[in-house]
């Protein structure tokens, strides 16, 4: 895997800069805004002590002090890892991030362990019955899927398990993990669940999970659906393929050995790309299905002025994506020896 010794150093430098500006942006932006999160955290008093009780709660939170200092104090502690106390939830913020992120992260995960595998079906599928019905209905399939506003899908599917009677709100039901002894380990449920073998609190996570997951995933099937039928299909023009076939290989051999082989690359940039970019759109499915993840945490950190929270997050947020735009340049680079770092 051809990587330069700079590549690392200039991802650091990327990420450094980009964390710093957003946090900087972020923090000037909320700070502008409605709400004073010094009146939150001193409990919001009322009566003739309030003023004064909302005066020693900003100095407490170092909002005394000029905005520029402010920012510059809050970035410090984003590279620190150590944000504070979350003004809302009176805990660590490291540890509200975390416990959302493990929650979206597992909704990410389940959502792309069937919806690449099928997209890329989709594309294949139709790829080798160019000019049917079949490969206008999967094209016109994937534009669909793509397009279609996940907030709007999920609330739809939201509403129709609730005119049948289901009701899939929430991560899991609180009084089964009560009643069964769960205990979190690695923040995942259902793979928390597995490992203590607690089979009803992994049914239930697991039910509350797919009508989330069935919204999240029309995206990244839409996107590798008619990607991977445009790149099969440019492929099967190659010079290499038209020989195979002239020297009488096997039609799936040479879909699997050459023409799979020759486009994996793409596929490994897509499929990165979009799974961070569905990050977004899992929050935002959160948000509708009640689920205890970083959508969640975000608009409920907004509405209760909790800075530390919201400004936190959103620096992560960029980190995510960073790390995750990296992962899919070494893979990349690892599959396709072409590509140098």
């Amino acid at each position: 895997m051809p990587i330069s010794s700079n590549y690392f150093l200039k991802r650091a430098i990327l990420a450094l800069a980009v964390v710093v500006g957003v946090a900087i942006v972020s923090y000037v932006i909320l700070m502008v805004t409605p709400g004073d999160p010094a009146a939150k955290w001193a409990g919001n008093p009322r009566g003739p002590g309030a003023s004064k009780a909302i005066e020693t709660a900003r100095q407490e939170l170092g909002l005394d002090q000029p905005i520029y200092v402010q920012a510059l104090n809050f970035v410090i502690k984003v590279l620190s890892g150590n944000i504070g106390i979350s003004i809302a939830y009176k805990i660590p913020v490291s540890r509200v991030i975390y416990t959302g992120f493990m929650s979206t992260l597992e909704l990410l995960i389940v959502t792309y362990a069937f919806s690449a595998p099928l997209g890329v079906f989709l594309g294949l599928y139709a790829s080798l019955r160019r000019g049917s019905f079949i490969d206008s209905f999967v094209m016109s399939l994937g534009a669909l899927l793509a397009s279609t506003p996940t907030f709007w899908l999920a609330t739809m599917i939201l509403t129709l398990l609730l005119q049948v009677g289901f009701v899939p709100y929430g991560r899991v039901s609180p009084g089964l993990l009560i009643e069964t002894g769960f205990k979190p380990i690695t923040g995942f449920i259902l793979l928390d669940s597995l490992l203590q073998r607690n089979l009803v609190v992994f049914a239930d996570a697991l039910i509350r999970l797919i009508p989330a997951a069935l919204a999240v995933s029309v995206y990244p099937i839409g996107a590798l659906a008619r990607l991977v039928r445009i790149l099969v299909a440019e492929a099967l023009l190659e010079d290499y393929v038209k020989a195979a076939v002239a020297w009488g290989i096997k039609r799936s051999t040479i879909i699997k050995t050459f023409v799979l082989r020759s486009i994996t690359p793409s596929i490994v940039q897509v499929a990165g790309l979009s799974f961070a970019y569905s990050l977004v759109d899992a929050m935002v499915v959160e948000a509708v299905f009640g689920r205890e993840g970083l959508g969640s945490i975000l608009l409920d950190s907004l509405y209760k002025s909790d800075f530390r929270v919201a400004i936190g997050l959103i620096a992560y947020l960029s980190v995510f994506y960073i790390v995750v735009n990296t992962l899919v340049d070494l893979l990349q680079a690892h599959i396709d020896p072409r590509v140098k770092l």
